[in-house]
């Protein structure tokens, strides 16, 4: 049962330092940590190396693009520069441990301009070749659908499946996230009988973007329907909870999601501990 905790939970800038994070996340109970390559050129690789083998946990990493580095924009130019990019944060990963780089990898994080095939198939062009990339290292690679207000790209499931066909490759998969599919999914159910056996990472957010099990989704249901359609793993909370920060005011965080934040994420801890052993259980009796 691999649960982890997403680092930007903790940090107010998306490139602030998180190595002790690391630390935080195994004294609270968590088995793996989800680490960011924003800038991939930068990353301390061999302290975090030695903090992730002094606390023993498992490590993901994902990033995502911008308009500098949109693999789905019109300038061949960007559309370099973004593989470019992947490039560097798939040998980063491979080099602290990770199996996998997932993330809004397919276009530009707030891409609001409509979509058309010509760069849906620029975009899946250059996704293919970053699969071919990772496959090298044993990497997968996983893309993001996110809400319509964050992304014209990629919204939903199907969305991102047609996308998977395009691509053509097996290491590449889907990366869901509940904050997301609860906008954009007409049913958690159907989203995740769709994806079986190419969802490769799944993010944990309440339907306002706090720690799962204080809000309206019905956890029940979206635990047991990603077991009883392959999932296994790794659950990560993702959730954005502080205002009053750059990286809060790009997610549009303008109150306080959660009144304890550390109190609240243990809490919510043990509650995903429990709902997925006992789904876990059941699907093996």
């Amino acid at each position: 049962m691999d649960i982890g905790i997403h680092v930007s939970l903790w940090t107010r800038e998306w490139t602030e330092p998180y190595l002790d994070y690391i630390d935080l996340a195994s004294d609270l109970g968590f088995n793996s940590v989800e680490i960011p390559l924003m800038d991939p050129d930068t990353l301390p690789l061999d302290a975090i190396k030695e903090r992730l083998e002094r606390t023993g946990l498992a490590v993901r990493c994902g990033t995502g693009l911008g308009p500098a580095t949109d693999l789905s924009s019109d300038d061949s130019q960007i559309r370099a520069a973004g593989l470019q990019h992947l490039k560097k944060c798939i040998s980063a990963a491979a080099e602290i441990g990770s199996p996998s780089l997932q993330g809004v990898i397919h276009s530009a994080w707030g891409k609001r301009s409509r979509t058309t095939a010509i760069s849906r198939k620029q975009s899946a062009a250059l996704l293919r070749e970053a699969a071919d990339f990772a496959s090298d290292s044993g990497l997968t690679i996983a893309l993001e659908c996110i809400n319509r207000y964050e992304s014209s790209f990629l919204n939903t499931a199907e969305q991102g499946m047609a996308m998977l066909d395009v691509i053509d490759r097996r290491n590449v998969g889907l990366h869901l996230d509940t904050y997301h599919m609860n906008i954009e999914e007409a049913s958690f159910r159907e989203a995740f009988k769709l994806t079986s056996g190419r969802l490769f990472h799944l993010h944990l957010s309440e339907n306002n973007r706090g720690y799962p099990g204080s809000g309206l989704l019905d956890w029940d249901l979206i635990i047991e329907q990603a077991i009883n359609n392959g999932y296994n793993g790794p659950w990560i909370i993702e959730s954005y909870v502080v205002p009053d920060c750059p990286e809060g005011d790009d997610v549009c965080i303008w109150r306080q999601i959660e009144p304890d934040t550390m109190k609240s994420l243990g809490n919510s801890l043990e509650f995903l501990q429990k709902l997925i052993r006992n789904k876990g259980t059941k699907k093996d009796e």
